[in-house]
């Protein structure tokens, strides 16, 4: 009996952690305004491309409501035509031509400290006219990140934190965010090892 017993608290705990394991925490950047260094790589390796050359920097991260924004100014604007991310083509917030700047705007989806692909069509009159594909690498560490709890970890406003600045942090909304489902496994859990107590526990005369 005791042999049965054990087979199903083993059985309980093995639900239980395959749950704990397969369902990790995701850390998301908080709600606010950041500057965000960050450098263009070739699209095949970890060497720094030519076009970093013609990108400002730092940029400005804005996550609003969970969702990521990224602003930054280019140059020499006469010869990168167009310009490019996974989700799409970029918006441009302004620009000077007498200084052939561009300052624009895109949304990221995904992990930011991740690689960013950027296709951008460049176009040198009698010498160049091609579409360059590279990686945008930005540095994202010690950013504030908003926890399951509506909660983030403070960063003082204007400290520099890994080549970063966090200009305005907004309070994240809260809300009740618990683990349903870890909750519900937990119930089965001793819901099969009460069955397993009261079914082969030895009977008394």
């Amino acid at each position: 009996m005791k042999n049965k017993f054990s087979f199903f608290m083993t059985f309980a705990a093995i639900i239980l952690a395959t749950f704990f394991v397969a369902s990790p925490v995701s850390a998301q950047i908080a709600d606010g305004t950041y500057k965000v260094n960050y450098e263009m790589k070739e699209s095949g390796s970890a060497n720094t491309s030519i076009a970093d050359g013609y990108f400002t920097k730092p940029a400005t991260l804005t996550v609003q409501n969970g969702v990521q924004y990224i602003q930054l100014t280019v140059t020499g604007s006469n010869y990168i035509k167009s310009l490019s991310t996974p989700t799409g083509p970029v918006s441009v917030v302004s620009e000077n031509t007498a200084n052939q700047t561009r300052t624009v705007k895109f949304r990221v989806k995904g992990d930011l400290s991740q690689p960013l692909n950027m296709d951008m069509h460049i176009v040198v009159p009698d010498m160049y006219d091609m579409t360059h594909t590279a990686r945008a690498v930005f540095n994202v560490s010690g950013l504030p990140q908003a926890t399951s709890a509506g909660e983030q970890k403070s960063v003082e406003s204007g400290s520099e934190t890994s080549g970063n600045i966090a200009e305005t942090v907004e309070n994240p909304k809260t809300g009740d965010n618990s683990p349903i489902g870890m909750y519900a496994l937990l119930m089965l859990g001793s819901a099969i090892a009460l069955f397993a107590i009261r079914k082969f526990r030895p009977v008394r005369n």
